[in-house]
């Protein structure tokens, strides 16, 4: 039988931001439709919002939304919405976000979710009370290979994990010459490294091998004229460049944590390996369809080492939809599925799939960011408390 527009579940969107994530998340709902057919979804650009009227009113128009506003209040209260999208400076994701909560509708926020604990256990408890569904969006936990590498850890597959060493490594801020306002971390909203990077790299520790118990951390920022204190943090939270961190598992594995956006020759290196008892896995997203495995198994030592695996077949996870076996998937894609899957649990009036990140977890990385600064502040190791 034909699929026919009117017989597809529409979801209303308004999206706040018209930077480069908010490009992302709208090319994510365009192509949600012919992908993902069988589901019968049909997100509608309906409102983009942004401040800079001249700028919001050209965008909406590439993008292709119906309307657009200058006023995220106006946004959030629109009873016409059903999906609040804040793609926003960071500084700009708690308000928007609790008041469209608090208006019924269902909530995306960009990450970093908020850039002080308290504003993000706000959100997060906004979240738990309202009717609406919540997501901060992770994206890399939809990578094909990053979701079979946490299939196999669950599986037992490396056995007990021992170690983690990951590493979100950029080179936007390498030249000294720069002044702060060019480079995105220092520039406004002065997020800093940790935050806008750093945060994917924790995600990832707690996705794949489990909640993170303390910390010991140098937080530092090279190039002193760049450090601008973080918007709507205190005084000595400055616009970090790299931190190094020890991290200490409550399952009692250990691990290296490193983010950077000096790192000269990284454009955007995010890569983990694991170790375990029985086994160790290694992926980076610049080789995003590859996961490299050394599974013990046997007894020959001559054949133990990592090996390839492409993770392109359709029985992978999330590749099913997609193209024919070695056809690769890139970054934009794990922005597709992740929305995909979310717009699929307001549709279908269920929980949200189980690999996706709540307000809960943007929460707990605030509190580790945290924990890892008060580590560098102090010079000692910070447990991490929920």
């Amino acid at each position: 039988m034909k699929v026919t527009p009117a017989s597809r579940h529409e979801i209303r969107i308004g999206l706040l931001g018209c930077g480069f994530m908010g490009k992302c998340h709208s090319n994510a709902y365009k192509k949600i439709p012919y992908i993902y057919s069988p589901a019968n979804l049909l997100p509608r650009l309906m409102v983009l919002c942004d401040q800079k009227a001249n700028i919001v009113e050209r965008e909406a128009a590439c993008y292709g939304y119906e309307e657009f506003c200058t006023d995220w209040k106006e946004l959030a209260a629109d009873p016409r919405i059903d999906l609040f999208d804040n793609c926003g400076p960071d500084p700009v994701h708690p308000e928007p976000c609790i008041a469209a909560l608090a208006h019924g509708k269902h909530v995306i926020s960009e990450k970093p979710m908020a850039i002080t604990v308290a504003d993000a256990r706000r959100m997060r408890d906004a979240a738990a009370a309202a009717t609406g569904k919540a997501m901060c969006t992770f994206n890399y936990r939809f990578a094909p290979a990053v979701q079979f590498a946490k299939n196999l850890i669950a599986e037992g597959k490396i056995g007990a994990i021992y170690q983690v060493r990951v590493q979100y490594l950029q080179m936007a801020g390498h030249d000294p010459s720069l002044p702060p306002d060019k480079p995105w971390y220092s520039a406004w909203p002065h997020s800093g490294g940790l935050q806008g990077i750093g945060s994917h790299a924790i995600d990832q520790c707690r996705f794949l091998v489990g909640e993170i118990a303390s910390v010991s951390a140098l937080v530092r920022t090279f190039n002193k004229d760049r450090a601008i204190t973080s918007a709507g943090c205190p005084a000595e939270v400055t616009a970090d460049e790299g931190t190094a961190a020890v991290l200490e598992f409550a399952n009692g594995a250990i691990g290296v944590l490193e983010s950077s956006v000096v790192a000269t020759g990284r454009k955007n290196y995010l890569a983990w390996e694991i170790n375990g008892s029985r086994g160790s896995l290694r992926w980076d997203v610049e080789h995003p369809n590859s996961l490299f495995a050394c599974l013990s198994g046997g007894s020959d030592d001559l054949l133990l080492g990592f090996t390839e695996i492409s993770v392109t077949e359709s029985c992978h996870p999330y590749v099913g939809a997609w193209w024919p076996q070695g056809h690769n998937l890139g970054w934009e894609h794990l922005q597709i599925i992740e929305k995909y899957h979310f717009l699929k649990a307001i549709a279908d009036g269920g929980p949200l799939h189980p690999s996706q990140a709540t307000f809960e977890d943007g929460y707990r990385v605030a509190v580790i960011i945290d924990a890892m600064r008060r580590s560098s502040l102090k010079g000692t190791r910070v447990a991490v408390t929920f």
